[in-house]
């Protein structure tokens, strides 16, 4: 697989066609259900005559992959495109390593949650987990890197992409004044919903090692963003707590410092 070469296919061949149309259609209406039906109803099972040179396996094999990378594809060309508000969060160095030490705090605690069981549900949920832990350090994750010993995960590209859009929602969701409460079900619910950090998702399912059931699929996705909601709600409100007492103590050293009157 690692030999081989692509043999573009030219425009006005069948093969071709059959690819445009499902691309086109997926970036006008955004359904990736239906993006997966009809690629899967087509491409894999001619995977020889899209990818020849390849086995039947081999060929089948890395149609499933560019399924996935078709949808991050156009999932990034519609965000480039969008005339409407930004979609994407800008973090400073120190907020993105904060946000990968979260995201491999809670792939690493679900996989724990997980290895204490041993039914086949738990083997593929470990499956997804560890499809999203980066097996070497990596320098961009040095904050991971350098409180490590051995317990904490680094974190995948896809991965952090889909922490990334989690924290999307969770900020544009608490940016209201005196916010009393942080709403976990809507974030969580607004971000397993979200196109972009689905397909990254699947990146992370279509690389398991195992082949979970869509029940797993689902319900892997819907814990991993729960508990990076309710990790960051806990730190939100922690930061709250911390401003009002600095305020408190700013305010109680002004009445200090006022003169009396007599």
């Amino acid at each position: 697989m690692n030999l081989y070469q692509f043999q573009q296919l030219h425009e006005g061949t069948n093969e071709f066609t059959v690819l445009k149309t499902i691309y086109d259609k997926y970036l006008k209406n955004g359904d990736i259900e239906k993006f997966y039906g009809k690629y899967y109803g087509q491409v894999p099972l001619q995977s020889t005559k899209f990818f020849s040179g390849l086995s039947r396996n081999a060929a089948t094999l890395l149609a499933t992959k560019v399924a996935d990378s078709m949808l991050v594809y156009c999932n990034s060309t519609k965000a480039c495109c969008s005339s409407n508000q930004p979609t994407q969060t800008l973090l400073s160095e120190k907020e993105k390593a904060g946000l990968q030490y979260v995201g491999g705090y809670v792939l690493h605690n679900l996989h724990k949650k997980h290895a204490k069981m041993s039914t086949i549900e738990s083997n593929h949920a470990m499956a997804i987990l560890r499809a999203g832990k980066m097996e070497t350090g990596s320098d961009s994750q040095r904050l991971v890197s350098s409180l490590s010993r051995g317990g904490l995960w680094s974190i995948t590209k896809p991965a952090e992409k889909i922490f990334v859009k989690t924290e999307y929602y969770f900020r544009q969701m608490t940016s209201t004044v005196n916010l009393t409460r942080v709403d976990i079900a809507d974030i969580v619910s607004k971000s397993v919903s979200d196109s972009e950090l689905l397909s990254n998702y699947h990146l992370l399912v279509s690389d398991a090692e195992l082949v979970p059931g869509d029940h797993i699929v689902k319900d892997i996705l819907h814990d991993i963003v729960h508990l990076y909601v309710r990790v960051r709600s806990f730190s939100f409100a922690k930061d709250i707590i911390q401003r009002h007492k600095i305020n408190a103590k700013q305010s109680k050293a002004k009445l200090t410092l006022q003169p009396q009157t007599h």
